[in-house]
């Protein structure tokens, strides 16, 4: 019990902060922006994709090793929608993370000013992904009471 109470803490806590750092670079990104800017989109999406990582690492655990046993999770249709999800939005974090490492590191009074097309791409993974969290953050406490949408 301690150590499913424990797993299911730590994939909060993971989920959390991916959330918190792909609102960050929501808010943050624009198509013209100062090198501070650049450096801090670049660090937390580094915070985001070790997030991720934790992520799945603890969700794998959880569905082995949680209280609720594998058949709960692999025979919802509702695990395998926000399964879906998180691949998706995981697949459309690729691309903006590739973009922030070629940004390299800018000086301290650089200011980076994106190709439309660039912009378009990465602004729209961006919103695409917020909106996959979205339908995350609504599929999981459905499974979780075992809810079956079909």
């Amino acid at each position: 019990m301690m150590f499913s109470t424990f797993l299911a803490s730590l994939h909060h806590f993971a989920a959390f902060t991916l959330v918190a750092c792909l609102v960050f670079e929501w808010l943050t990104f624009r198509q013209t922006m100062p090198a501070n800017d650049v450096r801090n989109l670049q660090r937390v999406d580094l915070w985001y994709g070790i997030s991720a990582l934790v992520l799945l690492v603890v969700g794998i655990l959880r569905v082995v090793y949680g209280g609720k046993g594998y058949a709960f999770y692999t025979d919802n249709a509702v695990f395998w929608v926000k399964i879906a999800l998180v691949i998706a939005a995981s697949v459309l974090s690729i691309y903006p993370t590739i973009r922030y490492i070629k940004w390299g590191t800018q000086p301290d009074d650089a200011v980076l000013t994106l190709p439309d097309p660039e912009f378009t791409r990465i602004r729209f993974c961006l919103r695409v992904q917020v909106a996959g969290i979205v339908l995350i953050l609504v599929a999981a406490p459905a499974m979780a009471r075992g809810i079956r949408w079909f």
